[in-house]
């Protein structure tokens, strides 16, 4: 675009310039030279005058915007790829989770839930129980609440859900220790429906 501009402006300028020489040439023929005051010349008809010659940087311009205006879209054109249209919409947070759980590399299809918070910003807030599927619900720090249920992945260290009980949901996480190696750990929750500290 702003190649476009400088294009435009330089064109514009070559234009002026022109003109001025040109308007110029036309003062210096009415002077009087020597005392004597110089004979017109005949007026040259309009259809001998030459345009002014473009300059090479215009012409390619000028084609370039042809191409342009002759180009068809199709559908593929925005269709989303990483290469040339990344949609500026979609989040890349869960790109930075560390996937790998005690049991090994978590599957890239999953997703984390409150990707974007740390495990103790998250409050949990609720646990239905009593039934073969249990539920919890977890709150963020903005009072977003979202349930989850056993087996899945929770905030930003990809905690997974291994337990929901009555009064607390254990979670299962993996620690890098000194040595290299990845050694998993379980934390409670417990429940905190006023949001306070524990």
């Amino acid at each position: 675009m702003r190649r476009l501009l400088a294009t435009g402006v330089a064109a514009c300028l070559l234009g002026l310039l022109w003109l001025g020489t040109a308007y110029a040439k036309g003062d210096e023929d009415e002077k009087p030279k020597g005392g004597k005051a110089a004979a017109k010349p005949a007026a040259k008809p309009a259809a001998s005058a030459k345009p002014a010659a473009a300059s090479p940087a215009a012409d390619a311009l000028a084609q370039r915007l042809a191409v342009l205006r002759r180009k068809v879209l199709r559908e593929e054109d925005f269709a989303e790829n990483d290469d040339t249209n990344r949609d500026p919409f979609r989040s890349y947070l869960d790109t930075w989770i560390d996937r790998t759980g005690p049991r090994g590399p978590i599957s890239p299809i999953l997703t984390a839930i409150f990707a974007k918070y740390a495990l103790e910003e998250l409050t949990l807030i609720a646990v239905i129980s009593g039934d073969a599927n249990p539920r919890a619900m977890f709150r963020d720090p903005t009072g977003l609440g979202q349930t989850v249920k056993r087996g899945d992945y929770l905030s930003k260290s990809g905690a997974r859900i291994t337990k929901i009980l009555s009064d607390r949901v254990v979670l299962e996480m993996s620690e890098l220790t000194p040595g290299g190696t990845t050694k998993a750990l379980e934390r409670a929750v417990l429940v905190n429906p006023e949001g306070t500290e524990q």
